[in-house]
């Protein structure tokens, strides 16, 4: 039996969940965001990513600008001022906002808590989809409270693993395991003498523990890390690459990677304490309660994002993001990541019918399974990228809910991110 009727349900919590459920509230619709974890947030907390990508187009002249407003510009203003949190950064040839996973998880409940048509409900896990013909008619979840039911007019699936969209029979994609992007394990690490890891100590270390994996004193796919300083004294994080992690008959590749990214921290901070006197009193602190996903499955939507539109800074009348991160690939058998990225200065958009779910009219996805390429997505899964297209799926799930268009119409101009503006000047952190 159906408890209640809300127009949009978004499922999942994280950063394009949040603006989702957001997004949809303000524009009039009685929104329910849904989330498995006990705090919102997605990858940005669970994770514990630690900087947010994609805000910015960086600047030759050592600027930053904001890609998008609206919104997803407001959330980022948020998160910007959080304690803890540091002005964008250069590094490299990108930007990025270092940011608290705490602080964050915390920012996310007072903006939900703030926006009266929207109700969340923590620790649920969808349990099924139920359609009315072609259309999403509501959405089974369970807490530790029981089984509910609720009745909606259109659904978002910002769950990163297209969770709603295959609950509902909606066309979707999984790549096979050994051709998604490797899943990676981040803690951090305290009691690290800081500066002796910079220049050339720190590569020498790194081609120690390379030479370790070699001889079998560490565990195979061990030495696939990076550390950065976080600012707090005597703190780094690391950053642990989960290649070759396994999985089959007995266990799923998730389960498989979570289990090899606890096995190799262990061995690795034994190893960095007996070996490295930068780490000999380093102690691990925090922990990310899972490894962060770059890619898993994705809806099969009205259009489908490349690497040619990315590259290529392609524009679409039905805009309704800007997003300029390089395509990021973390593959199987390289070591680190590979960049690929835009020309200076450049930048792609995202169209709405990428958001859309083929064959469903009030289905839409955002963040990390929209409809695209594993090297589009590459680029579009970062949090700054997943924070525009959030705000305009719960956008286009509420005109949809409340009949003011169909799901394909493109987005009217007041609905679109304005005109990028100059933004902060970014600190240079291209060293590191």
């Amino acid at each position: 039996m159906r408890e209640r009727q809300y127009d949009v349900v978004v499922v999942g919590g994280g950063m394009a969940g949040i603006a989702a459920g957001i997004a949809a509230a303000r524009a009039g619709a009685r929104t329910l965001l849904l989330e498995r974890y006990g705090f919102l947030g997605g990858m940005a907390t669970a994770g514990m990513v630690g900087t947010i990508c994609g805000l910015y187009l960086a600047g030759a002249d050592g600027g930053a600008e904001r890609l998008n407003g609206g919104l997803a510009g407001e959330l980022a203003d948020a998160i910007e001022r959080l304690p803890g949190s540091a002005p964008p950064r250069r590094c490299g040839r990108t930007v990025v906002v270092p940011y608290l996973a705490h602080e964050l998880a915390a920012l996310a409940d007072d903006l939900v808590a703030a926006e009266r048509r929207l109700d969340a409900h923590l620790h649920a896990h969808v349990d099924g989809v139920e359609r009315d013909g072609v259309r999403v008619a509501a959405v089974r979840f369970a807490t530790a409270d029981g089984m509910r039911s609720v009745a909606c007019s259109a659904a978002v699936d910002a769950s990163g693993d297209a969770v709603a969209a295959l609950a509902a029979g909606a066309p979707t994609e999984t790549p096979p395991p050994d051709e998604r992007q490797l899943c990676s394990l981040i803690f951090t690490l305290q009691g690290v003498d800081v500066a002796a890891l910079g220049g050339a100590a720190g590569l020498a270390l790194r081609r120690r523990l390379a030479a370790a994996e070699a001889a079998a004193l560490l565990p195979a796919g061990a030495s696939d890390v990076a550390w950065r300083p976080t600012g707090r004294p005597g703190e780094v994080a690391v950053k642990l690459a989960l290649r070759a992690v396994g999985g089959g008959a007995r266990e799923d590749f998730r389960s498989a990677a979570e289990r090899a990214g606890r096995r190799r921290l262990r061995a690795l901070v034994d190893f960095l304490r007996a070996d490295a006197p930068a780490f000999a009193a380093a102690f691990v602190s925090q922990v990310a309660p899972q490894v962060g996903v770059r890619e898993s499955r994705r809806i099969i939507g009205r259009a489908r994002l490349t690497r040619a539109d990315v590259l290529g800074g392609r524009r679409f009348p039905d805009a309704i993001a800007r997003a300029a991160w390089p395509i990021e690939l973390w593959r199987h058998g390289a070591a680190g990541a590979r960049f690929e990225y835009l020309a200076d200065g450049a930048w792609y958009e995202i169209p709405l019918a990428c958001l859309h779910a083929a064959g469903v009219p009030n289905l839409f996805a955002a963040g990390r399974c929209i409809s695209g390429t594993s090297e589009a997505l590459g680029s579009a899964r970062v949090i700054g990228t997943c924070l525009a297209t959030g705000a305009a799926a719960g956008t286009a799930a509420a005109r949809v809910a409340g009949g003011a268009a169909a799901a394909g119409d493109a987005p009217p101009a007041a609905d679109r991110e304005p005109t990028p503006a100059a933004g902060a000047t970014a600190r240079d952190e291209s060293s590191g």
